[in-house]
C-alpha cells in the first residue's frame, strides 16, 4: 500500500524555510555575524538534568568540544527542577547563560523578543545548512522570514509499542509497514481479555492527550490550526472522524486509560501487561529496560489512515545562545557542535534519542536496532508538536475535548466545536 508522505498535513508546509514559520514574529534587525574573539574565552550553557547516564554524556561531549577548541572553555551548569519556570525567571532578569537548551514553547517568546542569537549569519559562514536537518524539526525555532535561532539537538516521534508474547498467543502476525487504521482495530479487539474484569488485559492502552491524538489528526488529513495559526481547524469532518476512531476503542471495549487498570501512565499499563499495546515515544524505551527488564516487545509504525496517509509528532528541544552574549562566535561554534554528526550520533548509540540530521540516516546503530529505526523513519511525515504562542491553551482545550468524548461527556463534533470556540477566542483576543 502506498504512503502519503507529503509535507502539509498541518496546514503548515515543513519543506523548507523560504516562508519561515508563521507562528513566530521575527525580531527587529539584520545581524552579521561576529569575528571570533581572540584569546581564551569561557562560556556558560545551561539544560535540565536527566538520567545520570544521560547527563555523563553531555559532560563527555562538552569535553570533547573543549579538546577540539582549545580558547573556548565551557562552564555547565544545568537546572534541575522546573526548567521552564526557571528559565523565564532568568530572562526576566536578563541573567542567561551563553549557550542553553530551549523548547519548543520557549522558542516564540524568547524569538519575537530579540533574547535569542539569529543563527543564521553564522550558518551561511559555516556552510550549516537548514535542508541538513528534517524541516519539522527545525521549524520550531525559526521566525516568519525563515531565520534560525537555534538548532535541533535530538528528536523523538510515536510509534506503537506491543507486546510480542501477547500477539504470538492471538495468533497474530507482526505489523507491517502498511498496516493500517482497521488493522489496529482488529488487532486490539483481537488482544482483548476478559474486559471490566480484574484480570482484564485491553489491545491498546491510550490517554485523552493531544500529544497522542493529534498524530491521527493529521494522518486523517486534518489539521490544528489554519494556515496562518489564526483559527482552530480541527474540528471539519477530518477531525471529528479521527476523534471517532481514538474513540472506538473506548466504545468498543478494546481500549483503556492506564488509570482504569491502576498505572501510572500508558507505557506503565504497557509494562504491567494490561495492554497489549500502548503509543509511546522512544523515551519508554529506557523505562522498559528498567521497570520491564524482562518484556519483549517491538515497535511498529501508526497505522495508516482510510485517506491512505500516514501522520505522526515530532518531540524536539534545541540548542540556542542568548543575544547578548559577549561571545556570539564562541557560542555558535558549541552550538553547531553539540547539534553535529559526532554528538547525534553519540546520543542515538547511547539509545537515548534520535538524530535530527538527515545525513545519519544510515548510521549503523540503526541496523542492530531496528525498533530505533521504525520511530525515527516517521521524520519523512511528522508535525511539529508545537502550536505557536498559544500552544499551551491549544493543549489543554484539546485534550479536554478528547477527554469529554471517551468519557461519553459528549461527542465527537460537540466536543471539538466547544474546543475550536475557546482556541479561537485566544488566539483572536490573547
Amino acid at each position: 500500500m502506498g504512503v502519503d508522505t507529503g509535507g502539509v498535513h498541518h496546514g503548515v508546509s515543513w519543506k523548507g524555510r523560504a516562508s519561515g514559520n508563521p507562528y513566530i514574529s521575527c525580531p527587529g534587525g539584520s545581524p552579521t555575524a561576529q569575528a571570533p574573539v581572540s584569546g581564551t574565552v569561557t562560556l556558560t550553557a545551561a539544560g535540565w538534568s536527566s538520567t545520570p547516564a544521560e547527563d555523563a554524556l553531555v559532560q563527555k561531549n562538552l569535553q570533547s568540544f573543549e579538546a577540539s577548541h582549545p580558547n573556548i572553555k565551557v562552564r555547565w551548569s544545568p537546572i534541575t527542577g522546573d526548567y521552564l519556570t526557571k528559565m523565564r525567571a532568568n530572562v526576566a532578569s536578563n541573567i542567561m547563560p551563553d549557550v542553553f537548551y530551549v523548547q519548543p514553547l520557549m522558542s516564540g517568546p524568547y524569538i519575537s523578543s530579540g533574547k535569542l542569537l539569529d543563527l543564521s549569519p553564522y550558518m551561511a559562514r559555516s556552510g550549516v545548512k537548514t535542508s541538513d536537518y528534517y524541516p519539522a524539526l527545525i521549524n520550531p525555532f525559526t521566525c516568519t522570514s525563515g531565520q534560525v535561532y537555534g538548532l535541533p539537538k535530538d528528536w523523538n516521534s510515536l510509534g506503537i509499542f506491543y507486546n510480542k508474547q501477547m500477539l504470538k498467543g492471538a495468533g497474530l502476525p507482526t505489523p507491517t509497514a502498511s498496516w493500517t487504521w482497521s488493522d489496529l482495530q482488529r488487532y486490539a479487539q483481537k488482544l482483548t481479555r476478559n474486559p471490566s474484569q480484574s484480570d482484564s488485559t485491553y489491545g491498546i492502552t491510550l490517554t485523552a492527550d493531544a500529544a497522542r491524538w493529534n498524530a491521527f489528526l493529521l494522518a486523517n488529513g486534518g489539521s490544528v490550526l489554519n494556515k496562518d495559526g489564526t483559527r482552530a481547524a480541527f474540528n471539519d469532518d477530518a477531525g471529528v472522524k479521527a476523534l471517532e476512531y481514538y474513540d472506538s476503542f473506548f466504545k468498543q471495549n478494546t481500549g483503556v486509560l492506564p488509570t482504569t487498570v491502576g498505572a501510572s501512565y500508558s507505557g506503565d499499563a504497557f509494562g504491567k501487561g494490561r495492554a497489549a499495546m500502548v503509543i509511546e515515544g522512544g523515551w519508554l524505551i529506557p523505562y522498559l529496560r528498567s521497570t520491564y527488564a524482562n518484556m519483549q516487545y517491538a515497535i511498529a509504525p501508526l497505522p495508516v489512515s482510510p485517506i491512505n496517509r500516514r501522520g505522526n509528532l515530532a518531540f524536539t528541544n534545541a540548542w540556542s545562545a542568548s543575544a547578548s552574549t559577549k561571545y556570539p562566535a564562541a557560542a555558535w561554534e558549541l552550538i553547531r557542535y553539540m547539534t553535529g554528526p559526532s554528538v547525534q550520533e553519540s546520543q542515538l548509540n547511547a539509545g537515548f534519542a534520535l538524530p535530527t540530521l538527515k545525513s545519519l540516516a544510515n548510521a549503523p546503530y540503526f541496523a542492530s536496532h531496528p525498533d530505533f529505526k521504525v520511530l525515527f523513519d516517521a521524520a519523512s511525515y511528522s508535525t511539529a508538536d508545537y502550536y505557536g504562542p498559544q500552544d499551551t491553551t491549544i493543549r489543554t482545550d484539546l485534550s479536554n475535548a478528547i477527554d469529554a468524548v471517551v468519557l461519553n461527556r459528549q461527542d465527537a463534533q460537540a466536543a471539538l466545536n466547544d474546543a475550536a470556540s475557546r482556541i479561537d477566542d485566544k488566539l483572536q483576543n490573547g
